[in-house]
């Protein structure tokens, strides 16, 4: 096999890693984090196009914030009595894993009701999105040894 067709083989299995093992990672609140105040969640949601295996990282006070992940009923009515997930440690990373409607509220008293809530409807099953890009430690070891074997041949032709 000729380096021409090494190196062609080479650039089609990156790219096709690449494309299959990447990830937005999206802050919540973006650089305001996760608070109370002046910040539309609904409205910053609503800028997103989220995906599986996309990250939401919520960064907050751990002593005055949570965040709940909840039924639709419970986010509507700010009345949180069995969430689906409580996550206080501050700076928690969530990983959106399939397709559907997510609901997440801060759980402390009154401020959902202040509008420390929102909504995202996971679609598609990977983001092509321009946020930072996360490779799975699965598929840096798939990539190396790929490399390994790519490197090995290359070898053996000469």
């Amino acid at each position: 096999m000729d380096f021409t067709k090494l190196t062609i083989i080479f650039l089609s299995f990156i790219t096709i890693m690449v494309a299959s093992t990447t990830a937005a990672v999206y802050e919540v609140g973006d650089s305001q984090g996760w608070i109370i105040g002046n910040i539309d969640y609904s409205q910053w949601a609503s800028t997103k196009n989220f995906h599986v295996n996309d990250i939401l990282v919520f960064n907050y006070n751990n002593k005055y914030q949570n965040v709940m992940q909840v039924s639709r009923q419970e986010y509507d009515s700010c009345t949180i009595t069995n969430p689906i997930a409580t996550f206080n440690t501050g700076k928690d990373s969530i990983t959106l894993q399939a397709s559907g409607d997510y609901y997440y509220v801060c759980g402390i008293t009154g401020h959902c009701q202040i509008g420390q809530k929102f909504h995202i409807n996971i679609v598609g099953t990977s983001s092509q999105a321009s946020a930072s890009v996360v490779a799975s430690p699965l598929s840096f070891m798939l990539l190396i040894t790929i490399i390994a074997i790519l490197q090995f041949c290359f070898f053996l032709a000469f």
